[in-house]
């Protein structure tokens, strides 16, 4: 049975994003955007969308032959009534599209990242999802990538022994938009350990000093999408994580008996092994064969749907890197202080994302 989706929000992601991608990468193919994916995609076709601006809406569903279109995403819910929905608004405006999809009673969920901007809107989102229960999967896609794949697989091989942490780039782009993705990359490689605590250091981007609001109700805010300056992550099982200075999107696996780098945003990867302290040797790794990303998650949503069975990018993992994020906010604020997860205190949110 071919199930119907829909879309809310035709923004770059719903679709035009991929007139953005000239390059050639190791670990990335098309489609990336959600049109372009359910077009390519068995089992499952795009038969609406919804935007509040109806001369974008026109033009995206005109570009990609959808008929049925809404400038509000509640008669979508109720006249078409959707299996799947996807909703990429933006991230500030996301929280309650997706609830009332939810609520809605659709199959199953697949939102862009970052999830939202505030705890309290995480806070219902996971509320809604958890009553529910319905498979939902996320935008930070890495863990779909068949490199990242190959990286898990050739760490859980223990050709290194045990992971004990992972060392991230954070140079350049910013926390909530860009960093997501490589924090849920790093999670991924470590086996999806629990974040137990948080301690941060963040900047505007450019230079744009960050600005913190504090609000009359013991909430606090950052007037934009922060850059990190550094970070460090306390994980279950003595793992750890650290945003550093390598290049955007790079990241190290520190292990027991040795070190996997990947490069590029997992363009290619380097392996070496330690056999005594001052003896080390490179061990070849895995070639892979790329597929898109988008594909493999919509694949897993529709298995998720039919057969029960958890999505790779389920709500705890979305709830745990939303977690960092947003304690990542607290930190800062109160002069890099570590804080301990889950917050008790609820009011963090960000103002431009």
């Amino acid at each position: 049975m071919t199930l119907k989706a829909a879309i809310i929000g035709c923004g770059r992601m719903a679709g035009t994003i991929d007139d953005e991608i000239t390059y050639d990468h190791a670990d990335f193919i098309l489609p990336y955007g959600h049109a372009p994916g359910y077009a390519a995609t068995e089992g499952v076709e795009l038969v609406a969308a919804s935007d509040i601006d109806a001369d974008r809406l026109n033009s995206w569903c005109d570009r990609f032959n959808v008929e049925e279109r809404f400038t509000d995403h509640g008669q979508l819910l109720e006249q078409v009534k959707p299996d799947v929905v996807s909703v990429t608004t933006p991230a500030h405006a996301r929280a309650n599209p997706l609830v009332d999809a939810v609520e809605s009673g659709v199959r199953g969920i697949y939102t862009e990242k970052a999830l939202c901007t505030s705890q309290l809107d995480l806070d219902r989102i996971v509320s809604a999802v958890r009553a529910r229960e319905i498979p939902i999967v996320y935008g930070a896609m890495r863990r779909y990538w068949t490199g990242f794949e190959t990286a898990r697989a050739f760490l859980d091989a223990g050709h290194l022994g045990a992971p004990q942490a992972a060392l991230i780039g954070a140079a350049g782009g910013s926390a909530f938009h860009t960093h997501s993705h490589i924090i849920d990359a790093a999670f991924y490689l470590l086996g999806d350990p629990e974040p137990l605590a948080v301690q941060a250091t963040l900047t505007g981007r450019g230079e744009d000093e960050l600005g913190i609001v504090h609000s009359e109700n013991d909430g606090v805010a950052v007037d934009t999408d922060p850059a990190i300056v550094c970070a460090h992550v306390e994980l279950d099982n003595n793992l750890r994580l650290t945003c550093t200075d390598l290049p955007s999107l790079d990241i190290e696996i520190v292990c027991e008996n040795g070190v996997l780098r990947g490069y590029g945003d997992s363009s290619r990867y380097a392996v070496m092994r330690r056999n005594a302290r001052y003896d080390w040797e490179p061990l070849p790794f895995p070639d892979w064969q790329a597929r898109s990303g988008t594909v493999a998650i919509m694949e897993d949503l529709l298995r998720a749907i039919h057969d029960g069975t958890s999505t790779r990018s389920g709500l705890d993992v979305i709830r745990r890197g939303m977690e960092i994020l947003f304690a990542m906010v607290a930190s800062h604020v109160q002069g890099g202080r570590r804080i301990e997860l889950p917050m008790t205190e609820r009011g963090v949110s960000v103002h431009s994302h």
